[in-house]
């Protein structure tokens, strides 16, 4: 065989044992198409497993969130006592509101436990079902995925899923709560101030809106790019001898710099997606204040209101943003968490390897001879160490 012909094969050879040297869709970036409803469906389906667990999460969260609203209103008797608006004692109000403060801080500890307890047992069931999958796949999958890549599944996008159990849902169902007591109690107190403090409601929505797509966007690109990385580096330390052999270092050194870079490129613009939701959310809430002081000492010298309620109203106001805050600011750990169970689907979706078949009986009089064959678990793409 000639010398170009035994470079040409020598490539071959090491492009097959390094598949990130120069087949990009070997990675994954586009095995499968994203799908919000239905990842989401499967998730909730290992919540459901956890019944009592999770419903004792979603008891510590209304009852913590009870006390969360009930205090303001204390505080606001407190205030109107001191001012004389009020004829009740002053000491029996302060000691129940703090005792409700103590038993809201009780319950963000209890919730946190449990949160977390929570998490370890669905990201533990995931990851024995994914180990599991991976026991049974053809070896065709292997063979067309960066093992890189696969390992990233394992490890990094189940991480993600077990952070925003942790963190991000809680905060999540502790949000909503919140908002719609505070609401309920704001109307109760004023409903014209309260009216005018949802005003800035708006623009949260709008500003929401047009990041939250630019998030889900780039932290699905970080994850897929992430494992291309992974792969590039575990086929590169597996494959060292043959990129040594064939002198490849800085055909792997140009593809693994292509790789971060797009990876950092793509990490910048999520994080500084998902950094800017929280100081838009304060700049909004903010004005949300101004509101507030404004017609609620207008409303205070018509007589409509006391000034126990003008303290309340604020410290409502501050507690109906904070939650929608925090869901703007987890919205990219959950964009990153969605992304991240999407891509472990993709791998508990494909179809086990077909182990169907008869044994083959022996016999001394038989002989078997392979000639001019070649072997593919992919069509068109020879596998590794098997040539004509």
């Amino acid at each position: 065989m000639s010398e170009p012909n035994n470079l040409q094969n020598n490539k071959s050879l090491l492009e097959r044992t390094l598949p990130g040297m120069g087949h990009h869709e070997r990675f994954g970036l586009t095995e499968h198409a994203e799908n919000l409803g239905a990842t989401l469906r499967r998730l909730v389906a290992y919540f459901v497993r956890e019944k009592a667990m999770v419903a004792a999460m979603l008891g510590v969260v209304v009852f913590g969130t009870l006390c969360g609203v009930f205090a303001p209103s204390l505080q606001s008797s407190a205030i109107d006592i001191i001012a004389g608006e009020q004829g009740s004692s002053l000491w029996p109000t302060l000691a129940l509101m703090l005792a409700v403060y103590l038993l809201y801080s009780g319950s963000q500890l209890l919730q946190g436990l449990i949160s977390a307890k929570l998490s370890q047992r669905i990201v533990g069931r995931l990851r024995e079902e994914l180990f599991g999958k991976l026991l049974d796949l053809p070896v065709r999958y292997l063979d067309a995925h960066s093992h890189g890549d696969v390992m990233s599944r394992m490890t990094n996008d189940v991480e993600n899923i077990s952070t925003t159990v942790s963190q991000s849902l809680p905060s999540l169902f502790s949000g909503a709560l919140t908002i719609v007591g505070t609401v309920a109690i704001m109307l109760w107190y004023c409903w014209q101030l309260a009216l005018l403090s949802f005003a800035t409601v708006i623009l949260t929505v709008l500003a929401t809106k047009i990041l939250s797509g630019k998030v889900r966007k780039f932290s699905r690109e970080r994850q897929m790019l992430l494992g291309q990385l992974n792969g590039t580096v575990e086929e590169m330390v597996s494959g060292y001898p043959t990129v040594v052999a064939y002198n490849h270092q800085d055909i792997t050194t140009q593809e693994f710099c292509q790789t971060a870079d797009s990876l950092t490129k793509a990490g910048i613009k999520t994080d500084v997606c998902s950094g800017v939701m929280g100081p838009i959310m304060n700049c909004i809430g903010n004005i949300g204040f101004v509101i507030i002081a404004a017609f609620g000492g207008y409303f205070s010298i018509t007589g409509l209101i006391s000034v126990g309620v003008i303290s309340a109203f604020i410290v409502y106001a501050k507690q109906f943003s904070r939650p929608i805050n925090e869901i703007a600011q987890v919205y990219g750990q959950l964009q990153t968490a969605i992304a991240g169970a999407e891509r472990v689907f993709a791998v508990l979706d494909e179809a086990d390897e077909d182990k169907s078949g008869q044994p083959l009986e022996e016999s001394p009089t038989e002989t078997v001879t392979f000639q001019h064959v070649d072997f593919s678990y992919q069509p068109g793409t020879p596998s590794s160490g098997i040539s004509p």
